[in-house]
């Protein structure tokens, strides 16, 4: 692991803090934008992080998508404690996984074409859902958080390298 600690990725309507990981502002982000060969080379470490984090963030919003088509209290959660939350979704990953062991005929999963999954998240492009940041200031530290960022971005540009 890059940087030690629990993070949520999030877009960039949220501050960056040790709590909330998001892209560098200004900087390249959509993942459309490095879809070309050409478009590989990074301009700098930012714009790097900027890439890999709209990548996770595309994973972790179909991963959602997918559990919602199955699960409809994801898309209708009522307000239970936060703690009820994190268990129904905890328990909807397991159901979810328990069933892509144990049903091979189940509609959610039969896998297209590999080069259909490639070319369709090549396709995806991330929108940011806020231009202006919040103040989330009571949730981490924001210093703390751009250091972390910046110690990320260094470790994912040296990989580069190596």
């Amino acid at each position: 692991m890059i940087c030690a600690g629990k993070y949520y990725v999030v877009d960039s309507g949220y501050a960056n803090t040790s709590k909330f990981l998001t892209s560098y502002r200004n900087i390249r982000y959509h993942i459309a934008r490095f879809s070309s060969a050409n478009s590989r080379e990074y301009a700098s470490m930012e714009e790097k992080v900027n890439h890999r984090h709209a990548c996770l963030r595309n994973i972790v919003e179909r991963t959602f998508g997918i559990l919602k088509q199955r699960f409809r209290i994801l898309s209708t959660m009522r307000p239970f404690l936060l703690e009820t939350q994190r268990d129904v979704i905890l328990a909807c990953f397991v159901l979810h996984n328990f069933i892509a062991q144990y049903s091979m005929t189940d509609p959610i999963f039969t896998a297209p074409k590999m080069e259909e999954v490639e070319s369709d998240a090549n396709d995806v492009a991330l929108t940011q859902l806020h231009e202006d940041a919040q103040d989330h200031s009571q949730v981490g530290d924001r210093h703390k958080g751009d250091r972390m960022r910046q110690h990320i971005a260094r470790a994912i540009w040296e990989q580069r390298r190596h």
